[in-house]
């Protein structure tokens, strides 16, 4: 009786109802005249089963196929009951029950009038109308209206049921998805690496067709537009997307794919640029190529490089959103470091201050000879507490949209002059487009490990910083004039240039030390020109 076990309760139910219809029958003695009427019911039932099934699949079943079935089978019943002896008012409760978990009330009100109706006609039919059946007829067509309504009921609790079993446990729910990710990971050819995935895309770009330049540009909603590939360019060549008059605006306002000319380059050039859409069809990136006018694009590469960005948009997107959440989890990690070390060691240092002064204040006042080195131990501590204070706020990293490198870095340089009394100096230079979130932390600690380096040194008075960003190229120089104590050793091994970033320890006045990171698409040329692209010859 394991078959049993997977039927549904209301399934088991019917089933009752037709073994107890048999038993009845054969207790009655009209087994053989009954069965047909029994097997024509359950039929009918199981045909509405069927019905459902399909309907639960996606088919294309509607309710009016499966209410013919519930009044077949309900006429089936009525029949029964006006033709064959008492043992058949049981047969009305399973087309009731059934029709009343499907379509609640109105099936339960549909079987009770037809099997009424059907059970009196037959008596009217066969001429064997007498008070007695008409009650027995009314009174199971009544009984068999409070069970459907029982199986409507019954029908709602099972679903109110389902939809209350959920996980209330977050905490084991993003176990099971992080689980989940960690397979699909081993799954993919590029792991969850964005660039990478990005990198593919190109690659199967430039299987379809010749493109001088072509890029992936990803940006969420209102976020700014970030390139994570890039072929046959240094920088991202195209005007900002978010400029109205960019020739990539309308298809990032719009999500529709274009095929338009561009005349504001060196050289007119004919361009596509194609949405990637993540699985709720919102857009979350560009495919961009483009190539000289005198061999423009086609519409049949349109619809090529649409079926390109097709295929590799979920890559992409869940490569971008994995590495969000790896970063926020770092920056949540830094975030309970920083505020670990302010309740704690940073109230413990201010309280420790405060006991110096109370001591230098008693020494002042009993003029004793220990007065001099409390207050060089109390400036002592302050510098302590103010250095602390920074690493706590270099702890907090927060790169936002409305917060660029350039804005990151200009922000801490202001604080780091104004409370250690160095001069700073700082050029920036930066287009409309943003590098990834991730690589810009990365940037971000690179620099403060050099401040760190100029606020340890004894003798540094002037820190100077050269940013330049045009995504996905950048380059950062830092410097100091004081006491070093960085070389290349502490660089060997940095994760930018596990990102492609090269990162070179010169002298600068004197003592001083300076640290030039560069950093290009993969596979860029190390030329900042564009002169070494390929440009397609009309065939």
């Amino acid at each position: 009786m394991q078959w049993a076990s997977v039927l549904s309760v209301g399934t088991r139910l019917r089933l009752a109802l037709a073994m107890l219809a048999v038993l009845f029958a054969t207790l009655d003695d009209a087994l053989l005249t009954g069965l047909p009427w029994i097997l024509l019911v359950i039929t009918l039932d199981l045909a509405a089963s069927g019905f459902e099934y399909l309907s639960s699949s996606g088919r294309a079943i509607g309710r009016v196929q499966l209410m013919v079935l519930f009044g077949a089978s309900a006429a089936a019943a009525g029949i029964a009951m006006g033709y064959a002896g008492p043992w058949s008012k049981v047969l009305i409760l399973i087309p009731a029950y059934h029709a009343g978990a499907r379509f609640a009330r109105r099936g339960a009100l549909m079987v009770f009038v037809v099997g009424l109706l059907t059970g009196g006609g037959t008596l009217v039919v066969t001429k064997e109308y007498s008070e007695g059946e008409v009650q027995r007829i009314l009174l199971a067509s009544v009984f068999a209206l409070v069970f459907g309504l029982l199986g409507a009921w019954s029908h709602r609790m099972q679903v109110e049921e389902d939809e209350a079993v959920v996980d209330p446990n977050i905490a084991a729910e993003a176990g099971l998805l992080l689980r989940r990710l960690h397979e699909l990971a081993e799954t993919l050819d590029t792991g969850f690496d964005a660039p990478a995935s990005a990198e593919m895309a190109l690659q199967d770009l430039a299987t379809q067709m010749r493109a001088a330049r072509s890029a992936i540009l990803v940006g969420y909603g209102d976020d700014p537009a970030v390139p994570l590939a890039i072929r046959g360019a240094d920088r991202t060549p195209w005007p900002d997307p978010m400029e109205a008059s960019s020739v990539l605006a309308r298809t990032w306002r719009e999500g529709v794919p274009t095929l338009s000319e561009w005349a504001d380059d060196l050289v007119a050039r004919s361009v596509i640029v194609v949405p990637l859409n993540d699985n709720n069809g919102d857009r979350l990136g560009l495919l961009v190529a483009d190539r000289p006018l005198v061999t423009p694009f086609t519409e049949e590469d349109l619809v090529a490089a649409g079926e390109v960005a097709s295929r590799h948009a979920a890559n992409i997107d869940l490569s971008v959103l994995f590495a969000g959440l790896r970063e926020r989890a770092g920056l949540e990690e830094r975030e309970r470091l920083a505020r670990e070390m302010h309740d704690g060691i940073a109230q413990e240092m201010v309280a420790l201050a405060f006991g110096i002064d109370s001591l230098r204040r008693t020494a002042r006042n009993t003029e004793s000879p220990l007065a001099d080195d409390l207050d060089g131990l109390r400036v002592e501590v302050s510098r302590v507490l103010a250095d602390l204070r920074l690493h706590i706020a270099d702890l907090r990293i927060a790169v936002r949209p409305d917060t660029g490198l350039g804005a990151l870095i200009g922000a801490r340089l202001q604080n780091f002059g104004s409370t250690s009394g160095v001069t700073t100096r700082m050029h920036l230079s930066e287009n409309g487009f943003r590098l990834p979130a991730h690589t810009e932390v990365l940037i971000y600690r690179l620099f403060l490990q050099v401040l760190a380096d100029a606020r340890h040194s004894l003798n540094a008075d002037t820190v100077e910083v050269r940013l330049n960003v045009a995504a996905p190229r950048v380059e950062l120089w830092v410097a100091h004039n004081g006491t070093s104590s960085l070389g290349i050793r502490d660089f060997s091994e940095h994760p930018l240039t596990s990102l492609g970033g090269e990162i070179v320890v010169e002298p600068y006045a004197g003592d001083g030390v300076a640290i030039r990171m560069r950093m290009r698409a993969r596979g860029a040329s190390p030329s900042a020109t564009l002169s070494n692209e390929r440009i397609p010859q009309p065939s």
